[in-house]
């Protein structure tokens, strides 16, 4: 399928086919920032999900000086968590906040949260780019449409979006880089001293991937080496690729003695009702094959894999192992959505072998234009949905934008140089911790559960002194309430529906969320209601009518969606 990679192009086809790329790099840019609104607003910088959040408070401690973070202290509080999280990710959204320094307009962190709002679009650029100029370099077929699938399939630009300083940016670049040098390593024709070079390649992004994540990588570089096995063992083991091994082990050596080794496993009196908690977050639940998911993810090529790819061995072995990948991805994903990147970078790569199976340029540019189709539809949902289900989608974000803003509010006045424990549902936690600098008692991380399990308790609780103990027990100091209701039902706000999934048990007529939430005058002794006005949502507007001494005060109220609580620990039970 490789061409002689020594006979050189024309140049006008060489500066045609760069032009062509940074028109694919624009629109897939283009794509990458369609949620520009959501991140920036109000003359501030705000991330997507808790867990950017967790990654940004990590970048903010590595650029305050702190370069290896082996313990959290602002989740779990007070135990904290050994979390799995590694350096890379840190480091390179630190380091590249200089480059965002004349942007930050002096406000301080500005240039480390446009860092780490443009980390993964910048990645996701720098993925595009490599995979144009391997596919280039090994002369496969269709490499523009590899690169088009890549720039608009929907669920590749989430793992690379404005706004989403998440790991999965950075792997998508390491294993693109890794299994293309794998496959360049299959190759039967491929001379000893490109092998070393590729070899070296591969190794240092296998060992990379691995650093920042043990676990999609480790399957990755187990089917490209099933690849290798089945269609030529001297990739694994001639003198050539040797440098392979000792690249990865180099970078595995160092991630070693930086990051440490941090596997642990859950308290086994949790495991049950971490796997309840488990089932309320979205990447980790099952992708239904039946519905219209994986054609929108996918479009067609994820159903002409199996077909095109054997087909594709008569003249590539190669294929084969392309398409135990595409499958095991693509099995994965339907057990947890969260592979569904991984899976799709698969899909990306296989499609020079998918449409080259075709035998036929005008077939293979028909068919594939064709197979992208289905994405077609998410986009035009997506910026140009129905008139109704855009109101309610603006309505959707308005409120949500609001709320950001006023738990940025709360999470200034939480600012303090002591350490002040806040308790909240866990999928706010990071954010307030990112914002306050004050700990957590639960978090968005596994190894947060037991906070996360605490705090479920505590919305549910229907005995104050039973909620006061986990107060005092835990050294909350603030309480933050969501005063959102699904609808009138006490059970049906949010931290009630979700606490009672948690826990695995029935929420009571009226626990303590519908009650901080609904009567904050009528709190337990230990909690102080603080009022709109000590938050600065309250407008007031003095007027002295002419000819006379009195003064009317207009007050006008900024409308509010959470009720913050400040724990008085001289009101708790049996407190001298």
């Amino acid at each position: 399928m490789m061409s002689d990679p020594k006979s050189p192009l024309p140049a006008w086809r060489r500066w045609l086919a760069r032009a062509g790329l940074l028109l694919l790099m624009a629109l897939a840019l283009a794509a990458r920032t369609h949620n520009r609104d959501d991140v920036f607003h109000g003359g501030d910088v705000y991330f997507l999900e808790g867990d950017c959040y967790s990654r940004m408070t990590r970048a903010k401690m590595v650029a305050e000086g702190n370069l290896v973070i082996r313990h959290h202290d602002f989740e779990n509080w007070p135990t904290g968590t050994t979390p799995h999280t590694t350096a890379p990710m840190d480091w390179l959204i630190a380091g590249a906040r200089f480059a965002f320094r004349p942007f930050s307009a002096g406000v301080p962190d500005r240039d480390l949260e446009l860092s780490g709002a443009w980390i993964s679009p910048l990645l996701g650029l720098a993925t595009m780019a490599w995979l144009w100029w391997w596919a280039g370099r090994m002369r496969v077929p269709f490499r523009w449409l590899m690169i088009l699938f890549f720039a608009i399939c929907p669920i590749l630009v989430h793992g690379t979006l404005l706004g989403r300083p998440d790991h999965q940016s950075l792997l998508l670049l390491l294993l693109s880089v890794a299994v293309g040098a794998e496959l360049a390593l299959a190759d039967s024709g491929l001379g000893a001293r490109l092998a070393r070079r590729w070899s070296i390649a591969a190794g240092t992004a296998w060992g990379l991937a691995l650093w920042v994540s043990l676990y999609e990588p480790a399957v990755w570089i187990a089917l490209a080496m099933a690849l290798h096995a089945w269609g030529g063992r001297m990739a694994l083991t001639a003198r050539a690729v040797r440098p392979r091994w000792i690249a990865l082990g180099a970078v595995l050596l160092v991630a070693l003695l930086i990051d440490g080794w941090r596997l642990t496993l859950p308290d086994p009196a949790l495991r049950e009702r971490l796997v309840a908690w488990s089932r309320t977050i979205g990447e980790l639940k099952a992708m239904d094959i039946t519905r219209l998911l994986p054609w929108l993810w996918f479009g067609a090529f994820w159903v002409s894999a199996p077909i095109l790819l054997v087909l594709a061995k008569r003249a590539d072995r190669r294929s084969i192992g392309i398409l135990l990948l595409v499958l095991v991805t693509i099995a994965l994903t339907v057990w947890q959505r969260r592979w569904g990147y991984f899976s799709a970078l698969a899909v990306a790569m296989s499609i020079p072998w998918q449409l080259g199976a075709l035998r036929s340029v005008p077939c293979g540019w028909v068919f594939g234009l064709a197979a992208l189709l289905p994405m077609g539809k998410e986009w035009r949902d997506r910026l140009h949905p129905p008139l109704d289900v855009r109101e309610q989608r603006d309505e959707t974000k308005a409120r949500d934008r609001a709320v950001q803003v006023e738990l940025r509010r709360i999470a200034m006045l939480m600012r303090s140089p002591e350490r002040r424990p806040f308790l909240a549902v866990w999928w706010e936690c990071p954010r307030l911790a990112y914002w306050s600098g004050q700990p957590g008692i639960a978090g968005t991380s596994h190894q947060s559960f037991p906070g996360i399990y605490d705090s479920a308790r505590f919305f549910l609780a229907d005995n104050d002194d039973a909620a006061a103990a986990i107060v005092k027990e835990r050294g909350v100091r603030y309480v933050i309430i969501h005063d959102l209701a699904v609808d009138d039902d006490p059970r049906k706000y949010p931290a009630v529906i979700n606490s009672a999934n948690i826990t695995g048990e029935d929420a009571p007529a009226a626990p303590l969320v519908f009650r901080l939430a609904e009567s904050p005058r009528k709190t337990p002794p230990w909690l102080r209601f603080v009022p709109p006005d000590e938050r600065g949502l309250v407008l007031g507007i003095g007027r002295r009518e002419a000819g006379s001494v009195t003064e009317t005060n207009l007050k006008f109220y900024v409308p509010q969606f959470l009720q913050l609580y400040e724990v008085q620990p001289a009101g708790f039970p049996n407190t001298p």
